[in-house]
């Protein structure tokens, strides 16, 4: 199956080039393409430098925009499946690689990474640590994942454990899907709304998450609490858009 992963990135020259050694040592026969999401450090560079395709976008657009990027990218060359994880180090390359078996498999349409699934079917995030480096959410991002976890199985009437997961994996369905439509803002959660309310195969499977390797979140707590405001509207809204009547197969 031939599969492109990308990384959106933005501002994460002291990374980049490590998720990508990373990706090329797990994954060595996909093509990768790095989305430089108007960046003004030295992504590009780092990415160029490290064996990467990459995308430059004029200037800063935002997660969304770099993931349809990558995503139209997928579509129009002609890929079968499509992945991509942050550029931060926090998504190790062989945990993506699990997510690609999935679609491979034509088990689902679009695969998440859940770093709150246990591999025995239950939720939390008390598996066992791996060299002390497992992700460990703050407590604002664990709150508003569970709003948006409770509020988005609501709006679907599907569970899901990790909405706002950046590690994920998706065949031709949900390209042609999220090439037209993806939103700007809230990326991760709006488009599990999306997809499942076109009928498309969306399922979790547990991955090990890492804490970042370089840069730094944006997310202060107020930024935290506003973003997780205005992610409650997007589901909302979201709930009365029409669906789309087939999504390319």
């Amino acid at each position: 199956m031939r599969t492109l992963v990308f990384i959106p990135a933005w501002n994460e020259e002291a990374s980049v080039a490590e998720v990508i050694g990373d990706v090329r040592e797990h994954m060595p026969s996909v093509d990768l393409l790095v989305v430089d999401d108007g960046s003004i450090d030295a992504t590009a560079a780092r990415a160029r430098e490290a064996g990467a395709v990459v995308a430059s976008l004029p200037f800063n657009q935002g997660l969304g925009a770099a993931l349809q990027t990558g995503y139209l990218y997928a579509l129009r060359g002609g890929y079968e499946c499509c992945a991509h994880l942050d550029a931060d180090g926090q998504h190790p390359a062989s945990e993506v690689s699990r997510l690609i078996e999935q679609v491979a498999a034509d088990r689902a349409d679009l695969v998440i990474g859940s770093r709150y699934r246990e591999y025995g079917g239950g939720e939390g995030g008390g598996r066992e640590t791996v060299d002390g480096d497992d992700y460990r959410p703050t407590f604002s991002r664990r709150i508003g994942t569970s709003l948006f976890r409770f509020f988005l199985t609501l709006a679907t009437r599907q569970r899901f454990t990790d909405t706002t997961s950046g590690m994920r994996a998706a065949n031709r369905r949900v390209m042609s899907l999220f090439s037209e439509h993806y939103s700007p803002d809230f990326a991760e959660i709006e488009s599990l709304q999306l997809a499942v309310r076109q009928g498309l195969r969306v399922e979790e499977v547990p991955v090990r998450m890492l804490e970042r390797a370089g840069g730094h979140s944006f997310l202060t707590p107020l930024r935290s609490a506003f973003f997780i405001f205005k992610g409650l509207i997007v589901l909302l809204v979201g709930m009365f858009r029409p669906r789309r009547v087939e999504a390319e197969r």
